[in-house]
Formats: C-alpha cells, structure tokens, sequence
C-alpha cells in the first residue's frame, strides 16, 4: 500500500496557506489606505471615533494573521527541510514544488463556453470539466535521489474519472519524458489515489 510522503501531506496546506497570507497582505494595504484616507476627510467632515475604532481594530487582526501564518508555513516545512537535509538534498524539494505545479498546469482541463449568437451569452461551464480540476489539482509530485512518487486524486464522478482514464498514457509519457532518470511504473490505484512511481535508474 502506497504512503503519502510529508511533503504530499503538507503541500496543498502550504499552497493555502500561502494563498491567504498574499490575500491578507493585500487587504492590510487596503485597509491602511482606507485609513489614510478616512483621516484626512476626516480633517473637513465629522466622522464617529467608532468608525476609526474599528479599523484599528481590524489591523490588529490582520497584523497577527500576518505574522502567524508565516511562522506556521515556517514550522510545517522545517520538518521537510531537516529530512532533505539528512536523507535528500534541497534541490529535490526545489524540483518537487516546480514539478508539483507544472503537472497541475498539464493536467488542468479547459472548457470552452459555447456562446448563443443571438444575444453572445456565455453558457456555464461544464460541471465536469470543473470536478475533475478541483480533484486533480490536488496532485503532488515528490522527488528524492531515489524515487519519484506522483499522487493524482481521482474525481468521484463516473465522467470526471472517464477523463483521466484517457489521459493515463498521455500522464505516463509527459512524466517519463520530464525525469529520463527514473524508471516509471504502471499506475496503481488505491481507493481514490492514483499513483505513479519512479525509480532512479543511474
């Protein structure tokens, strides 16, 4: 039975966490530019001291999250630095997060609108095309000296699973042709994981 590797486990945490910190340093500098702007109008029009209240008060907020986040992101990868460090090197984990995001890029489907001509409005896009991005942009590649794990989340829908059953070979061939140095395996599947793995081979 396959086992999720530390890296696997913490990477789409990482990428969240991540996401939301660049969300909060953005509406940090918003907030710190309402306020700016508050007190000079403040200079000509009467505004509550509650209103001023509560702004501080959100920065506050948003100065800790600023500063938590990090020291969390900081603390899950320690763990994953110290085992590259003893058993690796960095540079897979380099090679890993790059590869993570390049296969996600390459596997992620588009749907195409189609558009009415009578009036050009864009129908919704396709419920399947979107389950099968949501699970399978949940992959992660893993690369150490000796071997290459690539985990694909398999969608739950019958049709979503359709499309990545098409694309095993296509997955196969991009994977072999990105790390000639590892032998690849057929893929195996357990429960709702898809896993492909590689060995070194010089």
């Amino acid at each position: 039975m396959m086992k999720k590797s530390y890296l696997m486990k913490i990477y789409n945490l990482i990428q969240f966490l991540g996401t939301f910190f660049l969300l909060s340093i953005i509406f940090t500098l918003i907030i710190k530019l309402l306020r700016k702007n508050l007190i000079n109008l403040g200079e000509s029009l009467p505004l509550p001291n509650q209103l001023f209240q509560f702004i501080e008060q959100i920065l506050r907020i948003l100065y800790v999250t600023n500063l938590l986040i990090p020291s969390l992101i900081f603390v899950l990868l320690l763990q994953e630095v110290f085992l590259r460090l003893i058993n690796d090197s960095l540079i897979n984990l380099g090679k890993s997060i790059i590869g993570t995001l390049r296969f996600r890029k390459f596997l992620k489907q588009y749907q195409k609108a189609p558009v009415n001509d009578s009036d050009n409005y864009m129908l919704p896009k396709n419920e399947v095309i979107l389950k099968f991005n949501k699970e399978v942009r949940k992959s992660v590649i893993d690369l150490t000296n000796k071997q290459l794990k690539l985990l694909i989340k398999i969608p739950k829908e019958a049709q979503s699973q359709k499309i990545l059953k098409e694309y095993e070979g296509q997955i196969k061939e991009h994977i072999s042709s990105l790390y000639p140095d590892y032998l690849i395996s057929t893929f195996e599947r357990n429960k709702f994981n898809l896993w492909l793995i590689g060995t070194k081979s010089k």
